[in-house]
């Protein structure tokens, strides 16, 4: 019977800071499990959904501004935790009141201002939050192999979605959920049956896109052209099944008023120019090991610039981004 109940443990030890990755379960070290009387007392923040445990995991009594404001809202919770609730699938979603509606995702190709947006809509007074671990389920090896599975964790992962609209509060607006790059791959699933057909798609050019990735990370070029293919294939799909409102990095940086103005009508919300103002003043990734590019990874992208560059000219997506602007960017 216990391992169907909602149970409770305390952090026995802080975790690492900011790893900007996907939280796991060795991120939540607890002490021992015991029966929770009360988990719907206070709004918890879903962390994480345990396939092998079938549970998902939350973290309570957590600032939820910080949580709007922090640039990984994920690494944010799991350094804050001081307890964690273990809740079975079955019990459904535990925020109460119960705010029925779906957010409006922020699909991108990542590293093109998708954190510089979340500040600037967080500076306008837009509810959002910043890479919660929304869709891991969606893009897990269990739901790869074994489809039969692929139902019940798309429902899971709608619980783990009610909560986190829920637990961020409803105030008349809607929830924009600014998303990892790596949740591409779950465009379909995750918008499979969702009240809320408006998304928002992010990119930016290849070339500076991939100076950008290949300074921060250890990847190979043939990862960075497949990536890069990954986020257009998920931008089409996403044109054909929502209303998708298309953003480019480099109109951001070059016209924010106008983009934003533009972003405005589409959200029905104002964004005033001191929000963008106030946004673009700092660093979007301030704080975060993203912030500065090291001397190991400006000689690693020298290293493997040229093989990018021609991977790049081989793929044939040189066409495909344009065409895909063509039909993106508005008619002046």
């Amino acid at each position: 019977m216990l391992g169907r109940r909602i149970l409770v443990a305390d952090i026995l030890r802080e975790t690492a800071a900011d790893a900007t990755r996907s939280s796991g379960l060795t991120d939540f070290p607890t002490g021992p499990l015991r029966t929770c009387a009360n988990p719907r007392e206070q709004a918890a923040f879903p962390c994480l959904i345990d396939i092998a445990g079938a549970r998902i995991l939350y973290v309570p009594g957590l600032d939820i501004q910080k949580l709007r404001d922090a640039p990984f809202a994920n690494v944010y919770a799991r350094t804050e935790a001081r307890s964690v609730l273990s809740v079975p699938w079955e019990a459904g979603p535990v925020n109460r009141p119960s705010v029925k509606a779906d957010p409006i995702y922020v699909f991108s190709s990542g590293r093109c201002g998708s954190t510089l947006l979340h500040n600037i809509l967080t500076a306008a007074g837009i509810n959002g939050v910043s890479e919660p671990d929304i869709a891991t389920a969606l893009i897990s090896p269990v739901y790869g192999k074994y489809p039969p599975l692929r139902p019940i964790l798309r429902l899971v992962t709608r619980i783990f979605v009610r909560d986190l609209v829920s637990a961020m509060g409803d105030n008349g607006g809607p929830l924009v959920v600014k998303l990892r790059s790596q949740f591409n791959r779950a465009a379909e699933p995750l918008l499979k049956g969702a009240r809320e057909r408006r998304t928002i798609f992010m990119t930016r050019d290849f070339a500076s896109w991939s100076q950008s990735v290949g300074q921060l990370f250890r990847v190979t070029p043939a990862y960075l052209i497949q990536e890069y293919r990954r986020s257009l294939k998920c931008y089409a799909y996403l044109r054909q099944a929502s209303h998708c409102h298309f953003l480019r990095y480099e109109d951001l940086v070059s016209e924010p008023g106008k983009e934003m103005a533009r972003l405005s009508q589409f959200l029905g919300h104002e964004i005033a120019g001191h929000a963008i103002d106030e946004a673009m003043a700092v660093g979007s990734q301030k704080g975060t090991r993203l912030e500065k590019v090291s001397e190991k990874g400006l000689a690693r992208w020298q290293a493997m610039k040229d093989e990018v560059d021609h991977l790049w000219a081989a793929s044939g997506l040189a066409e495909t981004y344009a065409r895909m602007l063509d039909e993106a960017l508005p008619r002046s």
